[in-house]
């Protein structure tokens, strides 16, 4: 009797064991699920805070056309980059609106303006000289190769899968496929640089201040320029200090929103928009570049 004790002792032994083990590997499970959980709620939580965000961008956007089609000009907003922050219960929206003369075309631009723009992206003054000689490559539809530029031949002999386009840029976004260009240094130039002004000149009325100081020439890479291109503009140009200005204002404005929730989630607009209405349209969007 004594002997069939000790296989049930046994049995009941493993038992015990069988479901410590079970219950160790629920309780796993569980905080494995909890902790999942929080995380999937927390990336929901951003993902709604971010799509507010973008709705309040796009509604800033709203605001900033309604506020272009005003007819009073003793009413309608500043066109020269001061910034309207806009508060509500969701966040804030800082609003600005630039006209596009006071952006450098960068398919009029002269080959001296343009190695003075790139000051923003490349110290070294060779570099500049040879990222403006690569652009007017890109942008002529010859094979004559300039100084320090590159033709369809200096593509291909360094594994390009494409060659120069032989006309104008069609976006801004297209300056990242020429030659010494790339996606973070387009973007440096973006807030300064149009493509819808049809002009070569500067209408330094309605420039940002660094552009103004750039192309005369009175303004190095620091700190703090590069500081400021994280941030909208709003500084205005002592008109009277300035000896140029001038010419007809473009029908094409650049929009800039930035958004930020009450939480903290960021969005960026830039849009060209054509106020030379087609039908009964009263504008038209020429590009339109965000940034989550």
């Amino acid at each position: 009797m004594s002997g069939m004790v000790k296989p049930i002792y046994r049995q009941q032994g493993v038992a015990l064991v069988l479901v410590l083990w079970l219950v160790a590997l629920l309780t796993i499970i569980a905080a494995s699920f909890s902790t999942h959980s929080k995380v999937e709620s927390r990336l929901t939580g951003n993902a709604i805070d971010a799509l507010r965000a973008k709705l309040m961008a796009e509604s800033g956007f709203n605001r900033a056309i309604m506020e272009l089609l005003v007819n009073n000009p003793q009413q309608r907003w500043n066109v020269n980059g001061q910034v309207y922050p806009l508060e509500s219960e969701q966040g804030i929206i800082h609003i600005a609106i630039r006209s596009s003369s006071g952006l450098l075309d960068l398919n009029k631009a002269s080959r001296e303006q343009l190695q003075k723009l790139f000051i923003l992206v490349t110290e070294e003054i060779q570099e500049q000289e040879a990222l403006a000689d690569r652009l007017s490559d890109w942008r002529d539809s010859d094979d004559l190769r300039r100084l320090n530029g590159a033709e369809d031949k200096d593509y291909r002999n360094l594994g390009y899968p494409y060659v120069t386009a032989g006309r104008d840029l069609i976006s801004i976004d297209e300056l990242a496929y020429v030659m010494g260009f790339d996606a973070v240094r387009v973007n440096k130039l973006r807030p300064y640089v149009t493509l819808y002004s049809d002009s070569a000149n500067l209408d330094y009325r309605f420039a940002a201040e660094e552009l103004t100081l750039l192309l005369k020439g009175q303004l190095e890479v620091s700190e703090e320029l590069t500081d400021a291109l994280d941030h909208i503009d709003s500084d205005l140009v002592d008109l009277d200090e300035l000896e140029e200005g001038g010419g007809a204002t473009s029908k094409v404005y650049r929009i800039q929103v930035e958004a930020v929730t009450t939480q903290g989630a960021r969005a960026l607009l830039l849009v060209d928009v054509d106020l030379r209405g087609q039908g009964d349209k009263p504008y038209s969007i020429r590009s339109w570049h965000d940034s989550l």
